[in-house]
């Protein structure tokens, strides 16, 4: 295999949004006060408050364990959390820092998920499995469940190194379709009486942006001839507690628009596993067109039948282009304007195809 040399995401960055799934308070990254600024930042949305130690040339010569346990002390004394995350960044994990150890100094160990991961520790999903360790310990998760969340994990990144981002050397970046153009393809398909499947196969809080096509779908097909179809990995018993929140919601925001889901293929931390589900039945019931949202390349009917798929980020728009998806919207910013949000929010493709309705009802 060769080697990955465009960007991709960080172990770090997984395992402080999989302390968030588990509703921790504060986490504090031990590093330079630089060290995942992004992800820090739009985790902030969420509510969680994100700390650093800021490492400095000092402490990366002659050890800041010292400095991470005057922080977590500080960190209790502000904010009083039930749960806090102690992640490691590249710099404090390369020198060597017992982040176990500070947390026992402090006095706060009883309250503290120590994850001591880097950069270069592999898949980013290593993060998240970490986390899940370190949870499982502390008896805030199940064995069971650990071993569930591990399993999605890496069947997740088995999937990305075969049809996403990380099967090859280098992936370009594209824009995508035009969303109208797409919009009007998809009412033309309802119009002429063909059968449009909808599938959501979304990842996580990703799911509020995604499922707004849904809805649009839902109100642009009354007066055509057409049928309709929504199958969704919405599984409101599925994960943990947070996660399970964000599919009862959906669900709810979808039953009172009369919206039925026709088959629920898992739940939103399951795409790898809920895609393979999807693909079995779409080619089941072969529809004239498939709409395909969030993780589209877990779900390999591209070929097969006519398909639109909408995910989100230039680099993911060229993957999915590469692998032979007819149409490819860009939904772009769809994991930064999901944050925070716990009702539906508005798309780009759910507003193109409203758009384009409304200009066929003038």
């Amino acid at each position: 295999m060769s080697i990955i040399i465009h960007p991709r995401p960080s172990p770090i960055a997984a395992a402080m949004y999989m302390l968030r799934d588990l509703d921790a308070d504060v986490i504090v990254l031990h590093g330079p006060s630089g060290c995942c600024f992004g992800p820090a930042r739009l985790l902030e949305k969420e509510g969680v408050k994100i700390v650093t130690t800021a490492l400095s040339d000092n402490e990366l010569v002659f050890g800041g364990e010292g400095r991470l346990s005057k922080v977590l002390k500080r960190v209790d004394e502000l904010f009083n959390p039930h749960l806090i995350g102690v992640v490691g960044t590249c710099a404090s994990m390369i020198i060597g820092e017992n982040l176990k150890k500070a947390a026992i100094e402090a006095g706060v160990i009883e309250k503290c998920l120590c994850c001591s991961v880097h950069s270069g520790s592999g898949d980013n999903t290593v993060g998240a499995i970490e986390v899940l360790k370190e949870a499982t310990n502390a008896g805030l998760i199940t064995q069971d469940e650990y071993e569930r969340q591990k399993y999605m994990l890496e069947m997740a990144a088995l999937v990305e190194r075969r049809r996403g981002t990380a099967r090859s050397e280098y992936i370009g970046n594209c824009q995508g379709d035009d969303p109208n153009m797409v919009a009007r393809q998809i009412l033309r398909t309802l119009r002429d009486g063909g059968d449009v499947a909808c599938i959501l196969n979304a990842k996580k809080e990703t799911a509020f942006i995604y499922a707004d096509t849904l809805l649009a779908l839902s109100d642009a097909k009354k007066g055509k001839s057409g049928n309709l179809r929504f199958i969704a990995n919405l599984d409101p018993n599925v994960g943990l507690p947070r996660i399970r929140s964000y599919s009862k919601e959906i669900l709810r925001e979808l039953s009172c628009k009369g919206i039925f889901i026709e088959r629920i293929t898992g739940g939103l931390d399951e795409y790898p596993v809920s895609g393979e589900r999807a693909t079995e039945y779409i080619m089941e019931v072969k529809p004239d067109l498939a709409i395909i949202l969030g993780i589209p390349h877990a779900v390999a009917v591209e070929g097969k039948i006519r398909t639109v798929a909408v995910s989100s980020g230039t680099r993911a728009t060229y993957n999915l282009k590469s692998l032979g998806y007819d149409y490819v919207i860009n939904e772009r910013h769809a994991h930064r304007a999901s944050l925070g949000n716990r009702r539906i929010c508005k798309s780009i493709l759910g507003e193109s195809i409203r758009m384009v309705s409304r200009e066929d009802k003038g």
